[in-house]
């Protein structure tokens, strides 16, 4: 099992090579796969390409996209066959070569040499890229020339949806019926704040077995975004370790604060980056195995519900009734004790910023004494960060106000909509790592301002 780092590498002329015959492609730039007039071969040179063009896509097949690629590029820059200029972009592109992959397909694309899997490769690597309207067209190109196929009308769907056309991305895939179309559409609908319709998609796949590795990460995704916490770890854990699934579920939960098109570009994409995160697991490569397709089964399956015994109704003396409690004092409340961290587990949601202490504890005090109906059983917390001295805002180092830790996301989204409604800004945060240490308090900068409140997506 391997993890992709989130964060888009763009990686330009990258060559893995080894051996003998990999030794002379890599010598050359990517002039040589451009080239308008190879040299002429002889019989014995055509020969010895199409072996090599052949145990390249043996390699690629098996998913060592290492050992393809310099047999591909050494073919490529040779014969300059559009087939193995594709099949080389596709497994750059599989290696997160994505950049060098897109500069040798619009070259093919230059010439007019683009075929039907040219295209819908020039699409996939720019929805890797980020260059939704441009995969977009790519794809479009493809439609002509694969009518009805359904891994086109997935990456349309997806390219659709990260361009927040939701309703065309949803139609995208009317006519899917392949378990990893249905994947994919249950993943619009998860990223789209309606993950009930993405279980109702993905259990009956993980009930017949077809539902691979995507298809029950996608399902352990709709139920966590559904509150269905153990639901979603008992899925996930099918294929993840434990390490594995918490940097998962924080990667997964961060999205949940983004706008809806954003959440499907960081999905897409592996790339979301809050200022207050660091960069997570999203992406994983992991080979499938019966006993997991099996598990799953079992999963979605449900517990065995004993059956109830009747029994008779046991009297029980009705207990006295507990003193009210004294009503707390909101109007002179006031915090005097310095928050502790975020814990790594629960929610939290973040209010504010400040540049000391005293300012932290007087936006906690101003916030309770005006919304005590609904933070009287949520406890203050903080976070800290630290910008340095760079170019820009915001810099240097800042106190974060937190509420939590909330027990679901259900919680922190109602408690969080509540206090925007009443004109406080709040921004959802996930379980995450125990974080800063309070610096020698004289040290601390001082706030110019006293307590300020900050734009948690400025930051």
């Amino acid at each position: 099992m391997t993890s992709r780092n989130t964060v888009r590498h763009l990686m330009v002329c990258t060559m893995l090579c080894s051996g003998a015959l990999a030794s002379a492609a890599c010598s050359q730039s990517n002039a040589g796969v451009y080239a308008s007039n190879p040299a002429p071969q002889s019989a014995g040179a055509t020969s010895q390409n199409g072996g090599l063009l052949a145990i390249a896509d043996e390699l690629a097949a098996k998913g060592d996209h290492e050992a393809a690629i310099p047999l591909y590029r050494h073919v490529a820059t040779t014969t300059r066959a559009p087939g193995a200029v594709t099949a080389l972009a596709a497994s750059l592109s599989a290696l997160g070569n994505h950049a060098e992959a897109e500069e040798i397909l619009e070259g093919l694309a230059a010439r007019q040499e683009l075929d039907s899997t040219g295209w819908y490769q020039l699409g996939k690597t720019r929805i890797a890229l980020g260059k939704f309207d441009a995969a977009l067209g790519a794809l479009d190109q493809a439609g002509p020339l694969l009518p009805g196929d359904s891994k086109l009308a997935s990456a349309r769907g997806i390219t659709l949806a990260a361009l927040g056309r939701t309703k065309e991305a949803l139609g995208a895939f009317r006519n899917t019926t392949d378990p990893a179309g249905l994947s994919n559409m249950a993943l619009v609908f998860a990223m789209t704040d309606q993950p009930e319709a993405a279980v109702n998609i993905l259990e009956p796949l993980a009930k017949n077995g077809s539902a691979g590795v995507q298809g029950r990460q996608n399902l352990a995704l709709a139920y966590l975004l559904a509150g269905r916490d153990e639901d979603a770890f008992k899925m996930a854990r099918l294929d993840l370790d434990p390490a594995s699934v918490n940097e998962t579920f924080t990667f997964y939960r961060s999205l949940s604060s983004l706008p809806t098109d954003k959440r499907m570009q960081a999905l897409v994409a592996g790339a979301v980056d809050p200022s207050w995160t660091r960069e997570e697991a999203g992406n994983l490569m992991m080979a499938d195995s019966q006993p997991s397709r099996d598990a799953a089964k079992r999963i979605v399956a449900g517990p065995v519900v004993a059956k109830k015994v009747e029994e008779k109704p046991v009297v029980v003396a009705e207990a006295p009734k507990p003193e009210p409690a004294p009503k707390a004092d909101v109007a002179n409340y006031e915090l005097k004790e310095i928050p502790p961290l975020v814990e790594p587990t629960g929610w939290a949601l973040q209010i504010g910023a400040y540049r000391n202490v005293k300012a932290l504890m007087r936006g906690w005090t101003i916030l309770f004494r005006a919304n005590a109906d609904i933070l009287a059983e949520i406890p203050p917390r903080r976070s800290e960060v630290d910008f340095g001295d760079r170019d820009g805002k915001p810099k240097g180092f800042y106190y974060r106000l937190n509420a939590g830790p909330l027990k679901t996301l259900a919680q922190a989204r109602t408690l969080c909509k509540e206090l925007k409604a009443r004109g406080t800004d709040c921004w959802i945060r996930p379980p995450e790592k125990s974080e800063g240490s309070l610096p020698d308090e004289k040290h601390a900068p001082e706030s110019k301002s006293g307590v300020t409140t900050a734009s948690l997506s400025a930051e």
